[in-house]
């Protein structure tokens, strides 16, 4: 239990802004009850002016009905009997008079048997009310009932006093209703009391996720600098390891030793495949955190197409293939940046030429609903459609007997697609396995 505590404890200091989670499941419960309570209260008041007021009301019709008849006690009984039997809230009436020969009074009519010619010289409530014209009203309660007893003046069409009505009227069914509804009103309190606490519980859980997200966003952030890093540190020495490998490679004595030469290929050719890995993963991560300059600029796309094919002729010379690049004589103009343009196109050309074997490479430009369309068609291996979903993924390389020999990051086509949108571009691909692939690189033609 101790254990328990001093985690918990431990886990508020560490997490302050949880606090804020525990004051509400405090004050909002403890605001909701004292709200409730208030209001209740101030019900239950007004409720019972307003059955005072129904009180007094009804003696004075009492009072009207009667009054003709205070000289004749059996039908002033016989009135006070039936008044009690069609009126279920009055409990008890009496109709007391005050004697001559002393203050006294004396009860000439009751609903209660018992108490018909009873005096009552020492009752202070007859003798205030009969001091007092508006008479005299005093909650009462027997176990757990209330009452209202009104006691007041029975005046004859003269103005004198002639007699009192007391009469007790039953407080039961208001009371039922008031009681009907606090309990209603508590147990829908104790429901927003019970919404309350699993809202703030499952803002605790949203918490605990918000502090998991927060540390994979540092996990991530420092993933990301440490592939920075990393990158930045490796390229110094591949630059010296490439600059030594080249200058043993044009040694004579290392030229003429077919081993030796072998091993400075071997070594030259890792280096590369070295590079390109820790040059992709730069990309990627300056990518991921938008950290990509970008020199937009209005401009004619074809010189940089047509640059692109002539560097890459003598690559698919090497393979016997037939490079080729037939571009519209319109001047159309996109809006991109230049460099990051021709890195597209090096990547798509470079690998239609890596993945076909046979046949030609050929570069076309077209227009199309205001967009302009660059197309890259090949008559290489071609790709299922099954990997032409995951072919722009991170890491997602085909793997089948054709590509098992070819060497790459599975970045490249997410690093290009990645730059085509943050130039408002985009790549598409059409292929069918074993016939070739179109990969299509869409810009939206720029406003003269």
């Amino acid at each position: 239990m101790k254990n328990i505590f001093l985690k918990a404890f431990s886990f508020v200091k560490d997490n302050p802004s949880i606090i804020y989670s525990l004051v509400l499941v405090i004050i909002i419960p403890v605001a909701f009850f004292i709200n409730t309570f208030l209001i209740n209260s101030k019900y239950e008041a007004d409720i019972d002016k307003i059955t005072q007021r129904k009180a007094v009301f009804v003696e004075s019709l009492v009072n009207n009905s009667i009054k003709s008849q205070l000289d004749d006690n059996e039908k002033l009984q016989f009135s006070v009997t039936e008044i009690v039997k069609k009126n279920e809230e009055i409990i008890s009436l009496s109709i007391i008079k005050k004697q001559k020969e002393s203050d006294g009074f004396q009860v000439v009519a009751s609903s209660d048997a018992s108490l018909i010619g009873q005096r009552q010289d020492d009752s202070i409530q007859n003798s205030i009310a009969w001091s007092k014209p508006e008479g005299v009203a005093l909650l009462g309660s027997s176990g757990q009932e209330r009452f209202w007893n009104v006691t007041k003046n029975i005046i004859d069409d003269a103005g004198e006093k002639k007699a009192l009505i007391a009469i007790s009227f039953s407080l039961k069914d208001t009371d039922a209703l008031i009681n009907k509804t606090i309990r209603d009103s508590y147990w829908i309190l104790v429901l927003l009391i019970l919404i309350i606490v699993l809202l703030i519980s499952n803002q605790a859980r949203i918490f605990g996720y918000a502090i998991t997200v927060t540390k994979l966003k540092e996990v991530d952030k420092m993933k990301d600098m440490f592939i920075s890093m990393a990158s930045h540190e490796l390229r110094t020495p591949l630059t010296a390891i490439k600059g030594n490998i080249e200058f043993l490679k044009e040694k004579k004595e290392v030229s003429a030793d077919k081993e030796s030469k072998h091993y400075a290929d071997n070594i030259s050719f890792s280096a590369d495949r070295l590079q390109n890995l820790v040059t992709d993963m730069l990309e990627v991560s300056r990518l991921e955190g938008n950290n990509v300059p970008m020199d937009m600029k209005i401009f004619n796309p074809n010189p940089i197409i047509f640059q692109c094919v002539e560097e890459l002729k003598i690559q698919a010379q090497e393979k016997n293939l037939n490079l080729s690049c037939k571009l519209s004589d319109d001047a159309t103009l996109i809006k991109a940046d230049e460099s990051r343009l021709k890195q597209i196109l090096i990547n798509l050309i470079g690998n239609s030429i890596k993945y076909t074997i046979n046949g030609s490479v050929d570069i076309t430009t077209s227009i199309k609903e205001r967009e302009f369309i660059i197309t890259i068609a090949d008559t290489g291996i071609g790709i299922s459609s099954e990997n032409q979903a995951n072919l722009f993924k991170k890491f997602y390389r085909i793997q089948n007997k054709d590509t098992e020999n070819i060497i790459g990051t599975g970045l490249g086509l997410w690093i290009t697609l990645e730059i085509a949108k943050r130039m408002k571009g985009n790549i598409t691909v059409e292929s069918i396995e074993g016939v070739g692939s179109h990969f299509n690189v869409h810009f939206p033609i720029a406003k003269k």
